[in-house]
This record gives C-alpha cells, sequence and structure tokens, in this order.
C-alpha cells in the first residue's frame, strides 16, 4: 500500500523531468550577436554597420530571404576577428545573423571550442557531424566549419573558419 502512494506521488514529476530535458523549452537562446539582433531593421544594421560600398546580396528564392555579405572593406564599422558577416532579411526584418572568424581567431576559438562555451550556457548541444545547434522553439543557434575560397600559390582552395549562426526558426520553412 505503500508503495502505490509513493508511485502515485512520485509519478507526477516524471513528465516536469522529461520536459526539462527537452531542448525547446529550457533556456531561450540569445538573438543578439555582433551588436545586431534578431527583428532589428535594414537601418539599425546600417547605422551599427555603415556602409562604405554597397553590401553585395542575393536572395533566396525559396524563402525569400536577402542575404547582405558584410565584410572589412564593406562597412565603415566592422567587428574585430571577424572575416565575415552574412545579414539574413525577410521583408525588411533580420531574420539571420551568421559570423565566420577570421583565420587567427578561428585557431583560437574552434568549432569544438565554441560549442563548448555554449553548451556552458545552453546545455548540450544537438550535433550533426561537425554541425553543434540549440534551439529553443523560437530560435536557432549553430556552431559549424565555415569553408572559406582563398587562393594558395595561385590556385584555388578552401580554408575552414569557425562560424555562428542565430536564426528564426520557421526561416527555412517556405511560406
Amino acid at each position: 500500500m505503500r508503495a502505490w502512494i509513493l508511485l502515485l506521488l512520485i509519478l507526477p514529476l516524471f513528465p516536469r523531468a522529461a520536459r526539462a530535458q527537452d531542448d525547446d523549452e529550457d533556456t531561450p537562446l540569445q538573438r543578439y550577436l555582433v551588436h545586431v539582433q534578431l527583428g532589428d531593421g535594414l537601418e539599425r544594421v546600417r547605422r551599427v554597420y555603415p556602409p562604405a560600398q554597397e553590401w553585395p546580396a542575393t536572395v533566396e528564392p525559396r524563402t525569400g530571404v536577402t542575404r547582405y555579405t558584410v565584410q572589412r572593406g564593406t562597412a565603415k564599422a566592422f567587428p574585430s576577428k571577424i572575416e565575415t558577416l552574412y545579414l539574413g532579411f525577410k521583408k525588411g526584418v533580420l531574420v539571420e545573423i551568421e559570423i565566420v572568424y577570421d583565420e587567427k581567431e578561428s585557431r583560437v576559438l574552434t568549432v569544438g571550442k565554441t560549442a563548448g562555451d555554449y553548451a556552458l550556457v545552453y546545455g548540450e548541444a544537438r550535433r550533426s557531424g561537425d554541425l553543434f545547434f540549440w534551439s529553443d522553439g523560437r530560435t536557432v543557434l549553430r556552431v559549424f566549419p565555415a569553408e572559406v575560397p582563398i587562393a594558395q600559390d595561385g590556385e584555388h582552395a578552401v580554408a575552414w573558419r569557425t562560424a555562428v549562426q542565430v536564426f528564426d526558426k520557421g526561416l527555412f520553412k517556405a511560406d
């Protein structure tokens, strides 16, 4: 009889413990990276990183996201230790921020170390190969190695850099 009473008292705790393990309901992810945050407008981003020249842009046909590529020479102000900044806008609202660290910083902040640092804040990452990611149901944070084209001895080659990306969870769903 005592075992049944104990079971009835403990049983309601199991669903809460299971929910605590679910990444989508734990600590909210940061929506802020390199002085801009998801939801900012293009004009605010241009105040933070004033263009020195027009930023190259591509439009993702499936999602309608306009993705600007910002590099040190294309903005009057630019974060140190960053090689490239990608900013994705949908209907004038920032929905994606991706940073690619420069060569020196990528050697210091490897993908594994960077993912480990985020894991201290958000818990263990989900993983797919070299890609580490977290989700809170609204935002996705990814840490991964990015391929950067380089010229080496007159030949085209690629180098690996550490990249961090934060974006709205529904970004890659077609409207």
